[in-house]
């Protein structure tokens, strides 16, 4: 894992969505001060922090792991129907 990647990714998403280090916390269970460390690239994540705060960042957990690229999402519509999608991150 690339700390200063996985850092600029979740401080530039918190920002933009433009939530405190508190309120990350609070939605996400994560102390404040461990996001902080995050953020400053002091800390490696734990496995579940990563899936925490990508789903509250809407980042995949596999971006915040390895850095941007691209995902692939599939799955199935509401009518049954596959679906299929390409994301940059």
């Amino acid at each position: 894992m690339e700390l200063d990647s996985f850092a600029k990714l979740i401080s530039e998403k918190r920002k933009a969505l433009g939530l405190s280090w508190a309120e990350l916390s609070e939605k996400t269970g994560i102390e404040a001060a461990t996001i902080e460390k995050y953020e400053a690239g002091k800390q490696k994540p734990t496995a579940a922090d990563i899936k925490g705060l990508g789903n509250v960042l809407g980042i995949p957990p596999m971006i915040l792991m390895h850095g941007p690229g691209t995902v692939h999402y599939s799955g199935f519509d509401e009518n049954g129907h596959r679906t299929s999608k390409w994301e940059e991150f």
